[in-house]
């Protein structure tokens, strides 16, 4: 039986030339989430797809888990100001996130 897990992903497209910009604040943010004991997350980019697209991942072992992780994040000291630099990486307009709960995994017998 497969346990259940839920999966925050973050879906960015960036403006040409921010990768990098973005990665650096992305791995600052993960330093301060380590520090503060919390989940840090992965990026990505998929394969195939649209241009610029990023989605930055973690998971988590309940929605309550991911809610209480969500909570301690606001309250970290210079989170907010990363987000807020995150945020100019990125074209208006194709910000959103996801929550997603795996119910079975893929497996081979």
């Amino acid at each position: 039986m497969t346990e259940m897990t839920y999966r925050h992903q973050i879906l960015r497209n960036l403006a040409f030339g921010t990768l990098p910009t973005f990665t650096r604040l992305q791995e600052q943010k993960n330093a301060l989430l380590i520090a503060a004991g919390l989940t840090p997350y992965a990026i990505w980019a998929p394969a195939f797809g649209g241009l610029h697209h990023l989605v930055i991942e973690a998971s988590f072992t309940s929605m309550s888990a991911f809610e209480k992780e969500h909570a301690a994040t606001k309250q970290i000291a210079g989170m907010a100001a990363l987000n807020a630099q995150q945020l100019e990486c990125v074209i208006p307009g194709t910000a959103h996130d996801r929550l997603q709960r795996l119910g079975l995994a893929a497996e081979r017998a």
